[in-house]
């Protein structure tokens, strides 16, 4: 991982990096991130091997725990929104089931 001593600099990651963090630790699969930012599997996956990379990182459920503990996500937005989303998810199918 990176050095804990330098800090870390939100500007290493792109946008896009920090949002396929972001629904990774959500808990989206690839395909799920891919079909949600309008890019392609492979995109994601090369995103994935870059974050790894930047990070030192041996696999991608380090380079969310180091995230986390960064802050450079956090949990509590993370967990908020997936919540939320489901919340939304279920309201459709009540509604769509009364009529």
């Amino acid at each position: 991982m990176l050095s804990t001593g330098s800090g870390i600099n939100r500007h290493i990651l792109s946008r896009r990096e920090r949002a396929i963090l972001t629904l990774f630790a959500e808990g989206y699969k690839n395909k799920e991130i891919a079909d949600e930012l309008c890019i392609s599997e492979k995109t994601v996956t090369e995103d994935q091997a870059n974050l790894m990379r930047k990070l030192n990182a041996a696999n991608f459920s380090s380079v969310i725990h180091y995230a986390l503990m960064k802050g450079l996500i956090s949990i509590y937005e993370v967990l908020e929104r997936r919540f939320s989303k489901r919340k939304s998810e279920l309201n459709r199918v009540r509604i769509a089931d009364n009529q």
